[in-house]
């Protein structure tokens, strides 16, 4: 029986009703369907996981948004005498047409539809075209936030995506005083937190979406929706604070000790 219980929750995620939580319809199948193949080949295209968390609506239009702008950059790219020119023109572009209003908790598709954006979805949206011109990028999670450094041939640039107008940071006395401040603001939260700032791949990023809607869903006192977000994230990025974000979300439920523990060993997927 119990044998039956572990296989049960460790499908419900990627199988069950849970998607119409919150993604309907064709949306539900699509995200149904990708994380399906990540599971089976930790592979796939990350713009397509981004769109469909959250509400999945008008996945195809905004992917052919994305799309039609990648390619109205390239056709810019030639105009520009240095990769550090290029990419300053591509950090102000992006904000003027797409980052209008900054707001947290926002879902990856809100950019496309209200402009609305937050350290996440924005820093997102730059590692996808980033990952398009194959510049050779990290991602950098800090507590309670994320930044992006892109290593070009003899030179680094931050993307501080929270910041339309100072942004963009390529002189080396600044993003070396930028990247001190960096440190000093995780230093600062070790002692409540215990976390260290660390690069992360595009997928664990996916799993940091998840998080935030697991904690957007919460807020808005929907447990169950939480609940599964979080589920969701631990399978992209197996994260300690994600975990210590699921802890605490089990002790608001009624669930037994024992279903707690078949929980817990039912999202350690690999």
């Amino acid at each position: 029986m119990h044998r039956f219980i572990i296989f049960f929750l460790i499908t419900l995620v990627v199988s069950g009703p849970i998607y119409g939580t919150h993604v309907l319809g064709v949306g539900a199948d699509k995200e149904r369907s990708i994380i399906s193949g990540y599971l089976k080949d930790k592979n796939g295209n990350p713009l397509d996981y981004l769109m469909l968390i959250g509400t999945g609506e008008h996945f195809d239009k905004n992917k052919w948004e994305i799309l039609n702008f990648l390619n109205h950059l390239d056709s810019k790219k030639k105009r520009f005498d240095s990769d550090k020119k290029f990419l300053e023109y591509v950090f102000y572009k992006v904000h003027s047409k797409y980052l209008r209003s900054f707001e947290p908790l926002t879902d990856f598709s809100e950019i496309l539809k209200q402009g609305k954006y937050n350290c996440l979805t924005a820093t997102a949206y730059y590692a996808i075209i980033l990952e398009y011109f194959d510049f050779h990028y990290e991602l950098i999670e800090l507590t309670h936030h994320i930044y992006l450094k892109v290593n070009l041939d003899q030179q680094t640039i931050l993307l501080e995506s929270t910041d339309p107008v100072n942004g963009f940071i390529g002189n080396s006395s600044d993003v070396e005083a930028q990247l001190m401040a960096y440190n000093l603001s995780t230093n600062e939260s070790l002692s409540d937190d215990n976390f260290d700032a660390k690069p992360v791949d595009l997928y664990q990023l996916i799993g940091l979406h998840y998080y935030n809607l697991a904690i957007k869903s919460f807020k808005a006192d929907d447990l169950r929706k939480s609940y599964v977000a979080i589920n969701k994230a631990l399978i992209f990025h197996k994260s300690p604070k994600l975990f210590t974000f699921l802890n605490f979300l089990l002790e608001e439920t009624n669930f037994t000790p024992i279903e707690k523990a078949l929980v817990l060993q039912s999202i350690n997927l690999s």
